[in-house]
């Protein structure tokens, strides 16, 4: 026998995975990132420290594109802010089934809990996904099996079901209990990661889907820098917080833009869209807020310096995204 984990990084995931390891089948690990929960050096480094204690070979798999188009219309909705998490789960157990016939995998491990995240961990919400992604009675949560309908894998005695547990709810204590037991000293503490579920990010990404409609992974990317302005229904200005930022705006590429440098030459903020004349003198007066100059250089097809009075400051928030 040989079972797919899908490996979130978590406690749960980590518990799961060292029981159906433990219990002498064989196992493989996948990870999904995307844009919106990235692979950061850190958690690249987790992920194989974690997975070579439990001595599992690892697969990360970037779902950034299939999941940019569910951001935009979710079938099952969004949850307290822009997340489509239901869609989700039901993106990353369909790219599971495809990679789980890949390696001969005849089933599929999870580390959810019953009721430990109202949105998607309920039972009912646990069949609307297996069903959607087409994966009936082949997806084994062991932390809850007992209180779940039976899988392949407990009909067909690969697994006693009796050796499965029935954790449930948001309490971490069964799951802290049960790291000491299997001998689990060291995990990452409990985090959201995913962009989607923040306020301040979904706010400028609402702001995207509403006002540019074939907007690239570029765009996406742009929107966890910088400061952002809309300044019409066509234009929108970021103005860059460090130098790191500053070079990604520097180097960010679309079809239409216009940059604006301070009075000797450095490069300041970038403007994204189509451009009226009050749109760049709008900006240009924002731009002179961070700069205190009333003098700025413009680059739209050609280089031009203007002359502006610095938006007030109180009226920075009409505008900030």
């Amino acid at each position: 026998m040989k079972a797919l984990a899908l490996f979130s990084l978590g406690l749960d995931s980590i518990l799961a995975t060292k029981i159906i390891k433990d219990s002498g089948i064989s196992l493989e690990a996948i990870h999904f990132v995307s844009e919106f929960f990235p692979l950061t050096k850190k958690r690249e480094e987790l992920l194989s420290f974690f997975t070579k204690k439990l001595n599992v070979s690892l697969t990360i798999k970037d779902i950034s594109r299939e999941l940019i188009e569910i951001v935009k219309v979710p079938r099952y909705g969004y949850g307290k802010n822009l997340n489509p998490c239901i869609d989700c789960k039901i993106l990353m157990f369909r790219k599971a089934k495809e990679f789980m016939k890949r390696i001969n995998a005849d089933f599929i491990v999870t580390g959810e809990v019953l009721n430990e995240r109202p949105f998607t961990q309920r039972k009912g919400i646990f069949e609307l996904i297996e069903k959607e992604a087409q994966l009936e009675k082949l997806i084994l949560r062991p932390l809850s099996a007992r209180l779940l309908k039976t899988t392949i894998v407990e009909e067909k005695k690969w697994i006693d079901r009796e050796k499965l547990l029935s954790f449930k709810g948001k309490s971490r204590k069964p799951q802290i209990e049960l790291a000491k037991k299997l001998e689990v000293y060291f995990y990452p503490q409990p985090s959201g990661g995913c962009l989607l579920t923040d306020p301040f990010y979904a706010r400028r990404l609402k702001d995207l889907l509403k006002y540019t409609s074939d907007f690239t992974l570029d765009d996406i990317k742009l929107l966890k820098i910088g400061r952002h302005f809309r300044i019409s229904n066509s234009a929108k200005l970021v103005i860059f917080r460090n130098e790191e930022e500053k070079k990604i705006l520097k180097d960010f590429s679309c079809d239409n833009f216009i940059k604006f440098f301070s009075q000797k030459g450095d490069f300041f903020s970038l403007g994204i869209g189509k451009f009226r004349k009050e749109d760049i003198n709008l900006s240009a007066r924002i731009v002179a807020f961070y700069l205190k100059s009333n003098r700025i250089r413009i680059f739209d097809k050609r280089e031009e310096d203007i002359s502006v009075v610095p938006l007030a400051k109180q009226r920075l928030e009409e505008y900030r995204i």
